[in-house]
């Protein structure tokens, strides 16, 4: 009599494949966003360690985005005195090329993190402050799993958001003193918020201002924070947990765990928490919420 499996045994078989294919499958996903996640730490732990390189070359931190700066030109004498603008580019630089230095004021446009526009993207990024101190790569800029969830057809030019803490002022009126942190001037710089990440959605709210400057929404290189709040993109997930990640101006980089309520993520203080390490408070977590120790 010959041997062979049953029906019942077959379907047996093939249900435990499927769930043991199941199990690993679940198994490479996590650990591909873990190894996405570990990426994006890596590249603003890059960010942080280049403002810190900036920071001593030019005894500044670098700002959180364009300056334009206003000085008086006497050299043509006989008491002629003619006004001069000149820029300190931001992390990430605006739009202007070929406006500053002059003798007339010209607010130059933002770029949006989602333009396609190579030559407008790219000048953004390598005419900003740290372009050289991440050795011109683009991909420090980014997030992998940004990438990943953008929908087909949008691609995201940098994933980072610095704190407004760090002087941009999107009126973009001129200043006579150089707005810029004092590097080493911070009591407690491992406290101080530096970079943030944008927010993995919003990639249609981009509009363009009339002036051809846009408006501020989080589509927009890293201005997001200064029309009065701050904020912490909820970006990755590991098991039940979500987290934001973020750089300090000392350099360190953390994954911030985000409140549960019911066992699942509760985002709505996370906003105020970025408000609260913008400016260096020293914060408690209990799991259910962040408070404010002082």
């Amino acid at each position: 009599m010959k041997k062979a499996f049953s029906l019942v045994e077959l379907l047996v078989v093939i249900a435990i494949i499927g769930v043991l294919g199941g199990v690993l499958i679940a198994s490479l996903s996590g650990g591909s966003e873990t190894a996405l996640s570990a990426r994006c730490l890596s590249n603003m732990k890059n960010l942080a360690s280049a403002c810190q390189t900036y920071g001593m070359r030019t005894d500044n931190y670098p700002l959180a985005g364009n300056k334009v700066m206003l000085s008086m030109d006497e050299s043509r004498g006989n008491g002629r005195v003619e006004k001069r603008y000149t820029e300190i580019p931001g992390w990430i630089s605006s739009m202007s090329q070929g406006i500053y230095p002059g003798s007339s004021y010209k607010k130059a446009p933002t770029v949006s993190m989602y333009s396609s526009d190579e030559e407008e993207y790219l000048y953004a990024l390598t005419n900003g402050a740290i372009w050289k101190y991440v050795g011109g790569n683009q991909n420090t800029y980014i997030c992998p799993l940004h990438v990943k969830k953008c929908p087909q057809g949008v691609k995201p030019q940098w994933s980072y958001l610095m704190s407004a803490y760090f002087n941009w002022d999107k009126s973009g009126v001129p200043a006579v003193y150089d707005p810029r942190i004092d590097y080493g001037r911070l009591d407690r710089a491992d406290k101080v918020l530096l970079f943030s990440e944008v927010p993995f959605s919003g990639y249609n709210t981009w509009q363009p201002e009339g002036d051809g400057a846009s408006t501020d929404t989080d589509a927009i290189l890293q201005y997001k924070g200064n029309g009065g709040t701050e904020q912490l993109g909820v970006n990755h997930t590991k098991g039940r947990n979500a987290f934001a990640h973020v750089a300090f101006a000392d350099g360190h980089v953390e994954k911030l765990r985000v409140p549960t309520v019911n066992g699942k993520p509760n985002t709505s203080q996370m906003d105020q928490l970025a408000e609260w390490l913008a400016v260096g408070k020293d914060v408690s977590f209990s799991g259910k919420s962040y408070s404010k120790m002082d």
